[in-house]
């Protein structure tokens, strides 16, 4: 028989079958196995009834222009017909009333995952998917810890950045109101309540005054994700979009920074409209990578989920951030995945450019 390499091919073929054997029952299989479990066990949650209660803190009221919080406030408003008529007359019957909220204070309530092993799925899940996140696109990873909070108040990191997984989120609200008339008669009011926010996952950009002319950028060092849905492509998208949010946030705050150092905002109110506007320009460049994130996601460990189809998907909640949402997923497929993804972190400019123009179209 004839020799290789010192070996007979029997030799060779028994050693090729029994590394097949160690491939078969290597770790990376395994894991893939694991995972597999767990997102079978995932696909159930959707299906789960939701909760809601208990209601635990997540922090005291602190000020906070909480945009879903306002335009809440604007249709509870705008509903209340006899009382905008009495305050009407109070101002100026026949003339147009101005709504601004001068004065908005939040406290973050959630409510608790449940101990089950369909939460502790996603949990995992949650953690491989932003790790496979970082290796794609070879970034260190950002988060502190990923956890599931059980009682009030749960620790804010002192470096790096926490995900919390909750069921649901709350926000307790007090306002300071105002409507003003044409002949700038104006009523101010207090206006106080909750809601259940409609954002299952969130990384905030706040801006403070520092003097006139002068702000300052930061995004808050935590994000909360809700599984109270009932679409898996959707739940499945929450830590992908909000990681996404800030691997693509230094673009566009060094984007805000360059405009405020430009043109400086004659007022914390203007600058709080610029950063607002780029931030929906954000959410649409990262509503198209989702898509592209999933789908080489589930390639590489060889996942077939009907569910992830686009037909599957249920549309982005009726916010003004996801106004640009549509034309952003467009021209991420237009552009394909990483020259969607170099552009914005390369000139966030002409992104934006681009979907104005088709915005227009």
């Amino acid at each position: 028989m004839r020799k290789n390499n010192g070996m007979t091919r029997r030799q060779i073929m028994t050693w090729g079958t029994m590394g097949l054997a160690s491939w078969l029952f290597s770790p990376f299989r395994t894991a893939v196995a694991a995972l597999q479990e767990d997102l079978k066990m995932v696909t159930h949650i959707p299906q789960m009834a939701g909760r809601t209660t208990p209601l635990l803190v997540f922090y005291d009221f602190i000020d906070d222009p909480d945009p879903e919080v306002v335009q809440h406030i604007h249709n509870e408003l705008s509903h209340r017909k006899s009382w905008l008529t009495h305050l009407k007359k109070k101002i100026g019957f026949e003339e147009k009333m101005r709504l601004s909220v001068e004065q908005l204070q939040i406290r973050l309530l959630f409510v608790p995952q449940l101990g089950k092993n369909q939460n502790a799925a996603y949990h995992r899940y949650c953690q491989n998917v932003t790790d496979y996140i970082f290796e794609m696109n070879k970034l260190d990873n950002f988060y502190e810890t990923i956890t599931s909070p059980r009682a009030s108040y749960p620790r804010l990191p002192q470096t790096g950045i926490n995900a919390f997984l909750v069921h649901r989120l709350a926000k307790e609200y007090v306002a300071i109101c105002r409507f003003t008339a044409e002949s700038g008669r104006s009523v101010k009011f207090k206006a106080n309540g909750a809601i259940f926010s409609n954002h299952l996952g969130a990384v905030d950009l706040e801006i403070d005054f520092l003097a006139p002319g002068q702000f300052q950028l930061k995004r808050k060092p935590f994000t909360i994700w809700q599984n109270a849905t009932e679409n898996l492509f959707t739940l499945m998208s929450v830590p992908v979009e909000e990681t996404l949010h800030f691997h693509l946030g230094s673009a566009t705050d060094r984007e805000i920074t360059e405009v405020m150092r430009i043109t400086p905002p004659k007022s914390l109110a203007e600058a709080q409209r610029l950063a607002e506007e780029w931030m929906a320009i954000e959410e649409s460049v990262v509503g198209g990578l989702v898509k592209g994130v999933l789908r080489q996601y589930c390639t590489r460990y060889n996942m077939k989920l009907p569910e992830l189809n686009p037909r599957y998907q249920t549309p982005a909640p009726p916010l003004h951030q996801y106004r640009y949402r549509d034309q952003g997923i467009r021209i991420v497929e237009d552009l394909g995945f990483q020259n969607a993804l170099g552009l914005y972190l390369d000139n966030p400019s002409d992104f934006k450019d681009r979907l104005y123009r088709q915005e227009k179209a």
